[in-house]
């Protein structure tokens, strides 16, 4: 089979397991469609039309969902990401038997289950996280840049069966620190940016609780609960569980008879990103 059948093949045979495609640009990462990730499609005749326009297309799924997430471990020169692949490992963080893609730069890719997190990045250790919104370059792709050219290449085809935590992998890679013990007589108030910060700062396991409490003592004072909203949201709580603990401390407040004014909708910022980086696999 030549390249440009064999490109054709791999579309159709992602589409065919219900994974989104997407036609890219020939030796680049750039989508070659108007609104990029979000026309990937599973339909056998929207694929082949696109293939039939663009021959040497390469070939990109849409990660997260129907998807899967993807690991990309990545090597610039001398730096690479195995060394945090490796910690990961040893952490219990990463299952094996993963299905793994070699890439052009001479990385890998991981595939999981997908899920509906949200991308990520951790440029010091050199890995990335593709999820919801995100899509990457399969084989057989080829891409050529100033540094490197290649084709992406199975190391191990199955079908993904664990899932990646990306929250926990962030947490082991790069803890948040430890945050010294707050001293405060009864009749101090706590300020709404300490409040923010205890959440932000909260380990796993502990952070709805922390949040409830946060909202409780916002209310209680009287302050604009925005800050402490988007503190959840940067330590993985989604806006639907944010607006779910706020209406649980409002009644908590009200019930004790402690609430100054009436509280009005809780104003939740906009659910925060990551580092955002359009595709993957260098």
């Amino acid at each position: 089979m030549d390249a440009t059948n064999q490109l054709l093949a791999a579309a159709r045979g992602w589409a065919s397991r219900g994974v989104p495609v997407l036609p890219v640009r020939p030796a680049e990462k750039a989508p070659l469609t108007v609104h990029g990730v979000s026309d990937a499609s599973t339909e056998a005749e929207v694929v082949r039309a696109w293939w039939a326009r663009w021959p040497q297309a390469n070939v990109a799924i849409a990660t997260g969902g129907r998807g899967v997430d993807v690991l990309d471990v990545d090597v610039r020169g001398a730096q690479s990401g195995w060394a945090a692949l490796n910690r990961l490992r040893r952490a219990g963080l990463l299952q094996e038997g993963m299905p793994r893609v070699r890439t052009p730069s001479g990385g890998i890719h991981l595939h999981f289950v997908g899920t509906d997190q949200r991308n990520g990045s951790l440029p010091k250790e050199h890995l990335d996280f593709r999820s919801s919104g995100g899509y990457v370059l399969v084989p057989p792709s080829r891409v050529v840049t100033d540094t490197y050219a290649g084709a992406y290449g199975w190391e191990h085809r199955a079908v993904p069966t664990a899932r990646l935590d990306w929250q926990a992998v962030r947490e082991y890679l790069r803890p948040t620190p430890a945050m010294a013990p707050l001293r405060m007589t009864p009749n101090d108030r706590w300020d709404v940016t300490t409040l923010a910060c205890t959440v932000e700062r909260t380990q796993p396991g502990n952070r709805n609780n922390t949040l409830f409490w946060a909202f409780c003592e916002g209310l209680r004072s009287g302050y604009d609960l925005r800050p402490i909203a988007a503190a959840g949201l940067r330590c993985g709580q989604t806006v639907r569980e944010v607006q779910a603990t706020w209406r649980q401390a409002v009644a908590r407040v009200v019930r004790d008879g402690q609430l100054p004014s009436s509280p009005g909708r809780l104003p939740v910022p906009r659910q925060p990103a990551d580092e955002p980086a359009p595709a993957l696999g260098r």
